[in-house]
């Protein structure tokens, strides 16, 4: 990434985080660790809500090469105006919405992905339901 692209994503990332009422200074500072960073690894939210258990089950029976991860902002979400749903996609399969980013995390992401900016994930792992009672989790990394 060039010194003039960073830049433009911190702007981005920072403009968007002072529109939420977020200091100036501070939107600096977290914008600029966002992007530095480059990549962030984090755990799916909401990956307990309606059948995703299920479908994160059936995931998991997939080669890790069959499945595509995407991120997409929902703006329709009456709980938190910066919601990026996460989506997983098996190759001849279909897709389903997985989770979603979680909430501090999607506050930086989504003034990107609102000006267009490249933002991507890749599957890290599905985690959990190996015994009676534990749920399973999604993994990803998004670069930024």
């Amino acid at each position: 990434m060039t010194t003039k692209e960073m830049k433009s994503k911190v702007m981005t990332i920072a403009n968007g985080l002072v529109k939420q009422g977020i200091s100036r200074s501070a939107a600096m500072i977290r914008a600029w660790i966002t992007v530095k960073l480059g990549r962030i690894s984090t755990k799916a939210a909401g990956v307990t809500f309606g059948k995703r258990q299920g479908l994160l089950q059936r995931l998991s029976l997939y080669r890790s090469e069959d499945i595509t991860i995407s991120l997409q902002r929902e703006h329709s979400n009456t709980y938190d105006r910066n919601a990026v749903q996460i989506i997983a996609a098996v190759r001849g399969k279909g897709s389903a919405v997985m989770g979603y980013i979680n909430r501090t995390l999607a506050e930086a992401i989504a003034p990107l992905m609102d000006a267009g900016k490249a933002v991507k994930a890749i599957l890290d792992g599905i985690t959990g339901g190996h015994e009676y009672g534990l749920n399973y989790g999604l993994n990803v990394t998004i670069s930024i």
